[in-house]
């Protein structure tokens, strides 16, 4: 029995992130989203709406190419069924040039197109492509973003001295971890699609080397 009832798979979201999902639980829902009459095909495995990408090569990642293929074929319509699906595993393997290249297709999928990606550790991906998936738990682990709050009020005082003091002491965190939390801490979405774009900024920077401290510090002052 599916985690996902067909009320709420009614209002389910085009770009999902199923979290400590196995590729059953993946195909489980693909047969709600495409309808019984396509059961016999999603298992046989020969299914020509389901789009299978996994990590390859020495590096166990995902080729740019693949990325670059499913924003392509996003535009193609449905072989058989009323939809697609393209099913990305261990999705945290992707580039941060890849991820940044699937950002628009996640955020405004074609209406026949559905993508599912599957991590165990989602606290690995950009959080400009958690902000754009609606997350589904397969595992009972939670992973609580940082909390940026007294950073932020730091800021909103005008506290600069205590702040940077407080910013080089996350020189030992994740990066990832911070950002995440940054992008869970505005909850009105106007401004949450703001910062949104400045964390894929930060991104960025962070990819280039500047020091973390600098990139939060930069966040900080834009929000």
């Amino acid at each position: 029995m599916s985690i996902v009832s067909q009320q709420v798979l009614k209002n389910l979201s085009q770009s999902l992130l199923l979290i400590g999902a196995k590729k059953e639980n993946a195909l489980d829902l693909c047969k709600q989203i495409l309808g019984p009459i396509h059961l016999a095909k999603i298992d046989s495995g020969n299914h020509p709406d389901l789009h299978f990408y996994v990590p390859e090569g020495k590096s166990h990642l995902h080729p740019m190419a693949n990325i670059q293929k499913i924003v392509r074929e996003m535009g193609f319509p449905p072989f058989e069924a009323e939809r697609k699906i393209f099913i990305i595993e261990e999705a945290e393997k992707m580039l941060p040039s890849g991820s940044n290249a699937l950002l628009k297709t996640l955020e405004e999928p074609s209406e026949d197109t559905y993508f599912l990606l599957l991590s165990d550790h989602p606290d690995q991906l950009l959080p400009t492509v958690l902000s754009r998936l609606q997350p589904i738990s397969y595992s009972n682990e939670e992973i609580p973003p940082f909390d940026v709050r007294p950073y932020i009020a730091l800021a909103q005082k005008g506290e600069w001295d205590k702040l940077l003091e407080a910013l080089s002491n996350l020189d030992e965190e994740d990066p990832k971890t911070v950002l995440h939390g940054f992008l869970h801490a505005e909850k009105d979405p106007i401004l949450f699609e703001s910062l949104s774009k400045n964390i894929l900024e930060a991104q960025k920077a962070l990819d280039h080397n500047v020091k973390p401290r600098t990139v939060y510090l930069n966040l900080l002052l834009k929000n």
